[in-house]
């Protein structure tokens, strides 16, 4: 009975691999779906220059700090 259980584990598992490989768009969206999705970041418009350093300078010179 074990094998039969780890047989349909390894099955699934594998199905699962080549329906993520096949449709990367459609995973992604049962991914979000579920919950199983990483946060997305959406910290673009938050930044600053010199990747957010708030020491920056801004004179135009380059640089931070």
């Amino acid at each position: 009975m074990i094998e039969v259980v780890v047989v349909v584990l390894i099955v699934c598992a594998a199905a699962i691999y080549w329906y993520a490989r096949l449709f990367p768009a459609g995973w992604g969206r049962l991914r979000t779906t579920v919950g199983l999705a990483p946060p997305s970041r959406v910290d673009a418009g938050k930044s600053k220059g010199c990747g957010g350093c708030s020491g920056c300078d801004r004179s135009g010179k380059g640089g931070c700090h």
